[in-house]
């Protein structure tokens, strides 16, 4: 592939890896246009991406891969990684983790590619609404004139409400970057050390059927021609049915010594399939626990869900017609007459998915479907 073609394609490739859908389960497909400026070759180039994320964890373990692909200039590029690793609680708030990365990327800068292998050490304290964590990484990247090794050091904080969530970064990283000169930077000088600390914040905001997506960050480097830098992104999702949305995306994103991308300036859209929209999302990992107790006025139906904004319930008991609950104090309830017995019930939180509560076993139903069980006494 020409050089010139391959030193666009690699700075796309920045911009494909925007607002990927992180914690997502199963394949998520992301397929738009983007619009990307490389400072450093002072060319701006227009193209179709796409990116397909899955992600998922069992247990202690969990893992990652992705795959990008662009097209422009009559040739194509792309990038891979692959994460996995496991945590464990040491106690109630305290948990460690070890995850290993490989990160593949063709068609960045002057690279004919670049591979790299990260391992990553980190410890995080926390409590429903936040934490902090510190974290210690060691990488060695193969390029095309020579394999560069390097260290990094990490602490962040994060907070997080229903529909918000704040994280806050400060990195220390310590590396090697290959030099160039010449138009495209065609020709190799040898190596030269990279030293740069970068502070970032980054917000989550959601609704139901919407999301945003803000980071900023400044980085110090000695070697750079400016002492501080700035990059940013902000990647916007408004969800037209359960399972797609609409994507927007601007970014000014400086170059990553570690993984061997471009700096670029890019202007992303596109679709986002496959991702359920927010309020299903935050809806699934939601704990519900069902109860029926006594009162003066009758029996009563509570259900604890917290951090739910309304709560449904369908049964044998309601002729499977749907009610939905009030709010009272942390939890939901509503009157119901139930005799003793086993009763067969079914929970909605948010509008997600109907499903059995955390307490009450799944059985089958009559439909092919799984309902809970709920034994009155």
């Amino acid at each position: 592939m020409h050089l010139r073609a391959r030193t666009f394609l690699g700075g796309l490739l920045v911009a494909t890896a925007m607002g990927r859908p992180l914690g997502a389960q199963g394949a998520v497909i992301d397929a738009g246009l983007s619009i990307v400026s490389f400072p450093e070759d002072k060319t701006t180039v227009f193209g179709p991406s796409l990116r397909v994320t899955m992600a998922g964890e069992r247990g202690s373990l969990f893992g990652m891969a992705s795959g990008s692909g662009v097209a422009t200039l009559g040739a194509a590029s792309g990038s891979a990684t692959l994460l996995g690793g496991a945590r464990t609680y040491f106690t109630n708030y305290w948990l460690g983790e070890l995850a290993g990365e490989l990160t593949s990327v063709t068609g960045s800068g002057t690279n004919q590619g670049a591979g790299t292998a990260l391992l990553t050490a980190r410890s995080v304290w926390g409590v429903e609404r936040g934490g902090v964590w510190l974290k210690s990484t060691a990488h060695q990247s193969g390029r095309t004139n020579s394999t560069l090794t390097g260290l990094g050091v990490e602490s962040g904080a994060w907070w997080k409400t229903t529909t918000t969530q704040v994280a806050a970064t400060l990195t220390q990283q310590w590396t090697r970057a290959e030099l160039y000169t010449g138009a495209f930077r065609r020709g190799y000088s040898g190596t030269a050390p990279v030293r740069y600390t970068e502070a970032g914040v980054s917000v989550h905001r959601e609704s139901n059927w919407a999301t945003l997506d803000v980071l900023a960050s400044t980085r110090r480097d000695p070697e750079a021609a400016h002492l501080f830098e700035q990059s940013y992104s902000a990647t916007a999702a408004l969800w037209g049915s359960d399972r797609s949305a609409f994507l927007i995306s601007a970014s000014h994103s400086l170059p990553d010594f570690v993984r061997g991308a471009d700096a670029a300036d890019a202007v992303s859209f596109g679709i986002r399939m496959r991702q359920p929209r927010p309020a299903l999302e935050r809806a699934a990992r939601l704990i519900v626990v069902v109860q029926v107790s006594d009162t003066t006025a009758g029996r009563v139906l509570r259900v604890r869900a917290h951090g739910a904004r309304s709560v449904e319930v369908m049964g044998d008991f309601t002729e499977w017609e749907t009610r939905l609950l009030t709010r009272s104090g942390e939890g939901f309830e509503c009157p119901v007459t139930m005799p003793a017995g086993s009763h067969r019930i079914l929970v909605r939180v948010d509008g997600g998915e109907w499903r059995p509560a955390a307490n009450t076993p799944a059985v089958d139903d009559d439909l092919g479907g799984r309902v809970g069980l709920l034994v009155v006494p």
